[in-house]
Parts: C-alpha cells; sequence; structure tokens
C-alpha cells in the first residue's frame, strides 16, 4: 500500500509541489501584481481618468500609446538586469517600483502627469514584474520548466478573473484615486516581506541561476547565446516576433473593444461579462496543458499549435451566434491567453541557454508591449472608418494564421534549425 500511495505522489507531483510551492506562489504573486500595468486593468479606469482630465477617448488612447511606446523602448535596457541581478533584490526593488508608480498614478492632475504616469505602469508592470518572474522561473527549471511556468502564471489568470470585480467594488465605496493608494500597499505588503523565503533554491531547481550557484553538471548548462545571436536567427523572424505579437495583440484588442463587439453581435453586456467564466476556466487549463506538452515533447515541438486558438475563436465570433457558439468563442479565447506565454519562455530557454536569458528576452519585451498598445489603436481607426465584424475577425485570423504556420514551418519542418554554438565568457 505504501508503495502505491509513493507511486500515485510521484505521478501528481505531490512531492514537487510541496518542495517548490514558495517559488510557484512567488511567481503567482509576481505575476497577479503585474496588472497594475496591464491594458485591462487601467483601462478599468478610463472612464474617471477622462473626465477629471477632460479627455477624449483619442486623447486618452493617443497618451497611453506614446507612454507605451517610451516604456517599451526602455526595457531592452532594463531587461538584461535579469541576467546579473539576484532574483529576490530584483523582485523587490520592481515590486517598489510599480508600488510607487501606482501612488503617483492617483495624483495625476494633467497630462504630462498621466504620460509618465502610464509610463512607469507599463515599464515596471506589464514590462518587469512580468520579465522577472517568467525569466526566473525559466532559467531555475529544467525537467518541469513548462509546468512551473503554467502553474506561476495561474496568478495572472486570477488576476484577470476578479480583478474588475474588484475593482468595480472598490469604486463603489471610495474615489478612484484612492483605489490606487490601497492596491500597491495590498500588493508590497503581501509580497515584499516574504521574497527571502519565497525565492530560496532547492534541490529539485535543476537549472542555472544568478545567485552563484552555478551547476557544472546541470542538465540546462547553457550556452553562450545572446542577444545579437537572436536576432540573426532565422527563427526569430520567421517565428519567435509573431508568437510573441499575436497573442498581445489578440487578447488586448478584444478586451479594448469588447463592448463595441458585443454590441456587433447583439449580445447584452450581462450575458458577455458571464462568459468570462469560461475565459478563465480555459485559460488555466491551456497553460496546464502547454506546460505538460513542453515537458513532454519540447517546446519546440508544441508551440504552433498554441496560436491556433486564435483563428478558430475568430471564425467562431465572425461566422456563427447563438450562446453555445459565444462559449465557445470565450473557452479559445482563454486558451489564447493561457498557452502561448508558457510556451514562449520556454521555447526561448531551450534554444537560447539562460546564462543570458534575461537579456535574449528583453528584446521580445518591447513587442509584446508595443503589440498591446498598437491594438486598442488599429482596430479603433478601423472601427472608426466602418469596419464591421467581418473585417475585425478577418485581421485577428490572418494574424493567427501567420504565427502558426511560421511556427510551425520553422521548429517543425525544420526551416530554421538550431543555430551553432557560440564561445563567449
Amino acid at each position: 500500500m505504501s508503495l502505491q500511495l509513493s507511486s500515485l505522489r510521484q505521478r501528481l507531483g505531490l512531492s514537487f509541489l510541496k518542495s517548490e510551492w514558495r517559488f510557484m506562489l512567488f511567481g503567482g504573486l509576481m505575476a497577479a501584481w503585474s496588472s497594475l500595468g496591464q491594458t485591462f486593468f487601467i483601462s478599468l479606469f478610463s472612464a474617471e481618468i477622462r473626465g477629471a482630465l477632460s479627455l477624449s477617448h483619442g486623447d486618452f488612447g493617443t497618451y497611453y500609446a506614446i507612454a507605451t511606446a517610451a516604456s517599451a523602448l526602455t526595457l531592452v535596457l532594463l531587461g538584461k538586469f535579469a541576467d546579473t541581478v539576484p532574483v529576490r533584490k530584483l523582485s523587490l526593488i520592481t515590486l517598489a517600483a510599480i508600488c510607487l508608480s501606482s501612488l503617483h498614478f492617483s495624483t495625476i492632475q494633467n497630462v504630462i502627469a498621466l504620460v509618465i504616469g502610464i509610463y512607469l505602469l507599463r515599464l515596471w508592470g506589464q514590462g518587469m514584474m512580468s520579465h522577472v518572474w517568467s525569466t526566473a522561473m525559466a532559467r531555475r527549471y529544467v525537467k518541469a520548466r513548462g509546468r512551473t511556468l503554467a502553474l506561476a502564471s495561474f496568478g495572472m489568470t486570477l488576476a484577470e478573473s476578479i480583478g474588475p470585480a474588484v475593482v468595480v467594488a472598490l469604486l463603489g465605496i471610495m474615489s478612484w484615486r484612492m483605489v490606487w493608494v490601497v492596491m500597491p500597499v495590498i500588493a508590497f505588503l503581501s509580497l515584499a516581506p516574504f521574497l527571502g523565503a519565497l525565492t530560496q533554491r532547492t534541490p529539485l531547481q535543476d537549472g542555472e541561476g544568478v545567485e552563484g550557484q552555478s551547476q557544472t553538471n546541470a542538465p540546462d548548462k547553457p550556452t553562450a547565446f545572446k542577444r545579437g545571436d537572436m536576432i540573426r536567427d532565422r527563427a526569430f523572424w520567421l517565428a519567435i516576433i509573431w508568437l510573441v505579437f499575436v497573442p498581445s495583440f489578440t487578447v488586448t484588442g478584444l478586451l479594448f473593444h469588447q463592448i463595441y463587439l458585443a454590441e456587433l453581435k447583439g449580445v447584452s453586456l450581462m450575458l458577455w461579462a458571464a462568459n468570462y467564466s469560461f475565459y478563465a476556466i480555459a485559460a488555466m487549463i491551456g497553460s496546464i496543458a502547454s506546460g505538460i506538452l513542453v515537458d513532454r515533447f519540447t517546446a519546440h515541438r508544441i508551440v504552433a499549435l498554441t496560436q491556433l486558438p486564435v483563428v478558430i475563436f475568430s471564425l467562431l465570433l465572425w461566422l456563427s451566434d447563438g450562446p453555445v457558439i459565444l462559449a465557445l468563442f470565450f473557452m479559445m479565447f482563454g486558451l489564447c491567453s493561457g498557452m502561448p506565454q508558457t510556451a514562449l519562455s520556454s521555447l526561448l530557454a531551450e534554444r537560447y541557454g539562460t546564462a543570458h536569458l534575461g537579456e535574449i528576452k528583453a528584446v521580445t519585451l518591447p513587442i509584446n508591449v508595443l503589440a498591446s498598445a498598437g491594438a486598442p489603436i488599429i482596430m479603433g481607426v478601423m472601427i472608426d472608418a466602418g469596419a464591421g465584424l467581418g473585417a475585425l475577425m478577418t485581421l485577428l485570423a490572418g494574424f493567427g494564421l501567420i504565427s502558426t504556420l511560421g511556427a510551425f514551418g520553422a521548429f517543425n519542418l525544420g526551416l530554421a534549425p538550431l543555430p551553432a554554438s557560440v564561445s563567449r565568457a
């Protein structure tokens, strides 16, 4: 009986979770609190901000895009610190920065302060908070890299699921400015005091790190690929750019213009919002499934599959109607949100090693941020020009198809073979 119980625990990964739950919680909390700089969170205050500063929708969108673009350029410089600064220290710096940025946002009184505030939120929230935890997870684990990235990403899924309801509830009892005071205080107190315990290394963390614990015989012994090597790699242009761009563009664009899409489909906002439960469940399932597939087959072999939900949900929303189809749309939408991040972070670690993973991932951060900034503008211009559901979904389905075919060609058909190993200090 004891042997059977031991075998069951091993299959379920209970011993692994017992050992690694602290670092999983670290990643989950970092992912959750990155929401302070995410589009879905900031957009919840759009009406209040526009009212306070007398801005039109176009004005706010323009300032948002300018600040986001500036933050994207800055991320290229800051991202490489994940290769040299210990996880605990860099996490504390990043957490403090996003919390201070949120406090600044509560005080904005003019357009200049607004642009600075959005710049700081996007830089430290969507940018560095996400970068720090995902780089640390991808670097510290090899055999369980996919699963650990997937489990930690639940933090973001949870924030997307309950964040809007929490904000609406808070706005019912306090001003929008006070919300931007309360949230960062909760974020700091929920994570900062525990960073030391949550980020300690364990024997089951079989990858490299930047804490002076390099493991000569580690199975993930990295090659010395750097930023320039990735940019010269054919796979970067054929697949990786699209793997970063398409999910970010799609998810942000749909969330930003969801009210308009609901109107086009003739769906009440209440019914539309109710279907987000399907989105949240599918995002969690997609993240776990992606992690399991990565660990079993490698990210190279399965990453193209993570882009198919974009094509499927675009066609569903465009060509079909009814409550069942709407639920299926939200499920595919959730898979689009949950699957790509795990596979992409694993892919970069597999392909280029982890010695300079922070520097390498820093190249992808501006693509992600610019995609999320461009989606509301591009789709908004199309809507203003009279574009209907067909045109909008054709755009998204086209991007999804390009990303799917590019990744399949590069990694499954061998059009972008692994770059030759280089040797650098």
